[in-house]
């Protein structure tokens, strides 16, 4: 069965196929049909293009004139067609991408790096911030986002899921007993990060479908990730950071994990995006990248050790 999908198509290879009866055929409709269609084209032209009978047909002379034009329109409808596809398929053009600042060193540069060397002609604008910022009022493509979104009107694909820890350095501990439940944490120094104007000092746990809330407090506290990770790391108390911001520091022993019967949120990673429909491809592509990236997320997380 051939399809058609123009006038002009069908003219053109009606003309091929030498015959109303042999078109009707490779059309796998009714000569009667293929007739009608061939009468409505004349009518609606105002002119008799094909001579025919039971046996045989022949183009008129205005039949040659609208084959020859009939040709060129479909050729270069194809080579519209052809040029759209390769503009399409060809992904190039800016990405501005917002990101946090720990997250988006540590990875979506390198990622950035890793997916421009694949796509040389796409312009990755990488913009890092302590809090996320507003994508459209900002013009942004792309937003990195971690844990529960707002509804913000925008749009998000999970690129991965991503759990955090409650952790200490193992000197932390050499005063003080481990808490072996929440409400323990009540007791102990607890590094507060304030940031997303989250309710500071709330943390949450679950176990075995039991919710725990538990208001925590110390003597440190930050707006920076990497500060309450350095503090931490020293000794000074008990922090919740995310497994990719920890994990070489416990398979090294520099932390340990705290109360882990115990779940938290998971911070779970979003790529946000303001686009409704027809996202460019450029954008697609690099969703795709990093969901596929976000596989790998600790590098390390292949080894058995």
């Amino acid at each position: 069965m051939i399809m058609v999908s123009s006038d002009f198509e069908f003219f053109i290879l009606i003309c091929q196929s030498g015959s109303i009866s042999k078109a009707a055929k490779d059309f796998d409709i009714t000569p009667a049909a293929a007739s009608k269609r061939l009468s409505n084209i004349e009518k609606n032209i105002g002119c008799q293009l094909i001579s025919r009978s039971t046996r045989s047909m022949s183009l008129t002379a205005n039949g040659k004139l609208y084959l020859e034009y009939a040709r060129k329109v479909t050729s270069t409808l194809e080579e519209m067609s052809l040029a759209l596809r390769q503009k399409t398929d060809e992904a190039e053009g800016p990405i501005r991408i917002n990101a946090p600042f720990g997250f988006g060193r540590k990875y979506i540069s390198k990622f950035v790096s890793d997916f421009i060397e694949e796509h040389p002609k796409i312009e990755c604008q990488l913009h890092l911030s302590d809090h996320p910022l507003n994508l459209i009022t900002n013009s942004f493509d792309i937003g990195i986002r971690f844990g529960s979104l707002p509804d913000s009107g925008l749009h998000a694909r999970k690129i991965a899921s991503h759990r955090r820890f409650l952790c200490a350095s193992p000197s932390y501990f050499a005063t003080k007993n481990e808490p072996t439940t929440p409400h323990e944490l009540s007791h102990h120094n607890c590094i507060v990060l304030r940031q997303n104007d989250e309710t500071y000092g709330n943390w949450h746990f679950t176990k075995e479908d039991q919710i725990y809330h538990v208001r925590v407090g110390g003597n440190l506290s930050s707006n920076d990730g990497e500060s309450v990770l350095s503090w931490a790391l020293k000794g000074h108390g008990i922090a919740i950071r995310a497994e990719w911001d920890v994990y070489h520091h416990l398979k090294q022993g520099t932390l340990k994990k705290v109360l882990s019967d115990y779940q938290l949120p998971n911070a779970d990673i979003y790529a946000v995006y303001p686009y409704k429909q027809n996202i460019p491809i450029r954008l697609r592509m690099f969703i795709d990248y990093l969901a596929e990236k976000m596989k790998i997320i600790p590098f390390e997380r292949h080894d058995k050790t």
